[in-house]
């Protein structure tokens, strides 16, 4: 009876202990380049997916060639802690969705660029460039979602807004954004002339918008031309109504 009493305790014991966790690397196995196929990926616990039962962090390299990093193409996908390493890219298209706890580059080594073109980018911290290591992240469309974040310069990480993307974070992380946009570490449309990082705290409660939108003086000098052009136009228009040539 003490036995059966004794292994009783230890099955729950043992149930309810925090199951080992396995690093998942990216390989695409499978040839189609998809986050969201379980044959791409290597290592792992109960499954291959960096969302199955398990599973560690996902661990993103340029293996076997640098072309074939992941593209998140399919909706629902889940990690832990995603690290870009050694040189590697990340691509989030509409149609894709990936929510992690942390999505981390430039931890090791120089990374490659996360461009979100579509979709959603969710993060509980995103850490850019958090080794000290280069790590951009390029929203050229689509939405990127954090709690918090982080931008080490050293090597030229950055996040880079084009005039199709917006972030959002809480409002806690504005007096950090207002310090990376004054020191180009938050940048517009590539540091395009004519475009300027707009901060938007009042559409969404409690939290800061980052979108890009046209610097008033580019506006004002769209304006002044398209009234000259106007005024030329109708300086050539004769009594009659008609253009002469």
């Amino acid at each position: 009876m003490k036995q059966i009493i004794f292994r009783s305790t230890l099955f729950l014991l043992l149930a309810s202990m925090p199951m080992a966790q396995a690093d998942v690397y990216w390989n695409n196995g499978g040839g189609d380049r998809s986050w969201g196929n379980a044959l791409n990926w290597a290592g792992g616990g109960t499954g291959l997916l960096p969302s199955a039962a398990g599973a560690g962090n996902a661990l993103v390299k340029p293996w076997p060639v640098l072309s074939q990093w992941p593209i998140v193409n399919t909706l629902n996908n889940t990690a832990n802690e995603v690290y870009l390493t050694e040189g590697s890219f990340l691509s989030v298209v509409t149609g894709g969705s990936l929510t992690a706890t942390k999505y981390i580059t430039g931890q090791w080594n120089d990374t490659g660029v996360t461009d979100i073109s579509g979709g959603l980018l969710q993060a509980g911290q995103l850490l850019i460039g958090h080794g000290a290591f280069d790590g951009k992240v390029n929203i050229s469309g689509g939405d990127v979602v954090a709690d918090y974040l982080s931008i080490n310069t050293t090597r030229g990480a950055l996040l880079n807004i084009g005039v199709n993307g917006r972030f959002t974070a809480p409002i806690s992380n504005l007096g950090n954004i207002n310090y990376w946009i004054a020191n180009n570490a938050i940048t517009a449309e590539n540091q395009t002339a004519g475009y300027t990082i707009n901060v938007d705290t009042t559409s969404s409660a409690g939290n800061v918008i980052l979108t890009t939108i046209p610097e008033p003086s580019a506006l004002g000098t769209l304006g002044v031309g398209l009234v000259l052009f106007f005024a030329n136009r109708l300086k050539g228009r004769p009594k009659n109504g008609n253009f002469t040539a």
